[in-house]
């Protein structure tokens, strides 16, 4: 399989195509009173090119928001990059004037894989308004809440997965994460690690990674770069996503197809695709434009849903490695609360503050998607004496959000007590951006903010996480390092889980034994 290499190369051959657009922005500028946004030196022509970093774009924008503010401007060959270093920026901009910031750039390296119509990535209008209702109608607040016994049930699977194989925790949180969406998306029970669907959501994570941050590409720069044909110097990536796309289609249309046979012959089990052919079959509104709709929004529930779930939920199994102090605190939490005879169910939630406050440092130190996916200018716009071009990228670095010292005291510590009111804690906020702003935020928050707090509550009741001993007799520490993509999570590490007690292996048992039974 092809892989996706850096496409820098093709840059300079598209320069001359470039004249006219800065010649444009220069004239535009010098009719306009209004600076940009600072940012760091540019170079004559090129801009920024040299300086936009090519990997962890979100700690080199964090450098940047310490040095120039948090409003940052960048050029690259004539494309505009907003970035956002503050929580008061980023709510001011997307969520206060979200009418001018809730469209998409476009991407054409979405587009070439085939994942340019789902929703996360559709421009706004109404082609948006009708994904995001379709995307969104069973996950509100009070919606999420019907998806309970199956977030409950994985989460005791993933428990026995634990218990079984101490020492093998990555498949079985990935096995978690993908059971609960294609439950709920197609209504596909997961029961082993051979299944066809958890190769799909695999293969979906991988790309994921390997596409890097939206907008970098040199197609997404340059979009008549996607008309080169594959065995031009440089077009590594169009091979890249040719083979690319056909996993894409195969993750879009197998499992969709599968419940349509299912309800055909009366045998499909309730799920968000079935329930909404339903509809269609009942309303005649059945066409191909539906379907095909359909079948992206339910993409998009694999996409999103399972990847950045999984991926909060191995920050938080390193990060208690590396802090093993709050591990205890939660766990302590736990036990006075709960008690030994029972595992937490989600009625738990109100009375565990300290499991709230370590799952929140989590993600406010390892936000899976700390870049979230990039907002669009759609017109011009003057933000604190600072001009904001139409068509401009705005990201909000919600890592920069995270280190914010006005906000956060010792941002770089991980102190879960933070969160707690005075004199607990010091009475600080929970991490903004987790799930993005404005009109673009997540439909499915509700849904992975539960999955990911039933699965974290109930490891924390049943295993101590340690670190491995080497031959020596060493711990084996996590490095803390990350993969980054589109989205992170970590890079893979060594770590056992040590069943608390033989009560809490009764229950880990009974548990599995229940579901087998169900």
């Amino acid at each position: 399989m092809a892989t996706l290499r850096s496409d820098v190369s093709i840059l300079y051959p598209a320069l001359a195509a470039v004249f006219a657009l800065l010649l444009h922005q220069f004239v535009k500028r010098r009719n306009s009173r209004v600076p940009l946004p600072p940012g760091p030196p540019a170079d004559p022509i090129i801009n920024h090119l040299r300086v936009i970093p090519t990997k962890n774009h979100p700690q080199a924008f964090h450098e940047w928001t310490k040095a120039y503010g948090d409003v940052v401007y960048v050029n690259a060959l004539g494309k505009s990059f907003i970035i956002l270093g503050s929580e008061e920026a980023a709510s001011d901009l997307l969520d206060k004037r979200s009418a001018n910031y809730s469209d998409r750039p476009q991407f054409p390296m979405q587009d070439l894989i085939g994942w340019s119509d789902m929703v996360v990535f559709l421009n706004y209008g109404d082609q948006f308004n009708k994904m995001r209702k379709l995307s969104s109608q069973p996950f509100t607040r009070q919606g999420s809440l019907l998806f309970q016994d199956i977030q409950l049930d994985q989460a005791h699977i993933l428990l026995y997965s634990l218990l079984e194989s101490p020492f093998e925790y990555w498949d079985p949180i990935q096995r978690f994460a993908t059971a609960i969406v294609m439950d709920i998306a197609y209504g596909h029970r997961i029961v082993d690690n051979g299944d066809p669907y958890l190769r799909m959501a695999d293969r979906t994570a991988k790309i994921a990674l390997e596409l890097g941050n939206l907008g970098t590409h040199a197609v997404d720069i340059f979009p008549f770069l996607k008309h080169l044909p594959a065995w031009f110097p440089g077009a590594g990536f169009i091979r890249y996503c040719q083979e690319t796309g056909r996993d894409v289609k195969k993750v879009r249309d197998w499992p969709f197809q599968e419940v349509r046979k299912q309800l055909a012959a009366g045998k499909a089990r309730k799920s968000f695709v079935a329930m909404h052919l339903e509809d269609f079959a009942r309303d005649g509104a059945e066409s191909p434009k539906n379907l095909d709709d359909l079948a992206a929004a339910a993409t998009f529930l694999n996409l999103a849903g399972g990847e950045t779930t999984s991926s909060s939920i191995l920050m938080f199994v390193m990060a208690m490695q590396l802090y093993p102090e709050a591990q205890r605190k939660a766990q302590k939490e736990i036990d006075e609360v709960i008690g030994p005879n029972r595992l937490p169910d989600f009625s738990d939630r109100e009375s565990l503050p300290m499991v709230e406050c370590v799952i929140q440092e989590v993600l406010r130190l390892y936000n899976p998607i700390p870049l979230g996916v990039p907002h669009c200018a759609r017109a011009d716009d003057v933000y604190k004496g600072m001009f904001i071009p139409k068509g401009a990228l705005v990201v909000a670095n919600t890592l920069s959000l995270a280190l914010d010292e006005k906000v956060y005291a010792n941002p770089y510590v991980f102190w879960p007590e933070r969160y707690l009111p005075k004199p607990e804690g010091n009475g600080e906020p929970h991490p903004p951006g987790v799930f993005g702003y404005g009109r673009r935020i997540c439909p499915g928050r509700f849904l992975a903010n539960a999955s990911v707090w039933i699965a974290i509550t109930t490891i924390l009741a049943t295993f101590d996480i340690k670190c491995p001993q080497d031959e020596r007799g060493k711990e084996i520490i996590p490095t803390g390092e990350l993969d980054t993509g589109a989205t992170r999570r970590p890079k893979p590490f060594k770590c056992q889980m040590k069943i608390r007690s033989s009560q809490a292996e009764k229950l880990i048992r009974n548990a599995h034994q229940d579901f087998l039974k169900a």
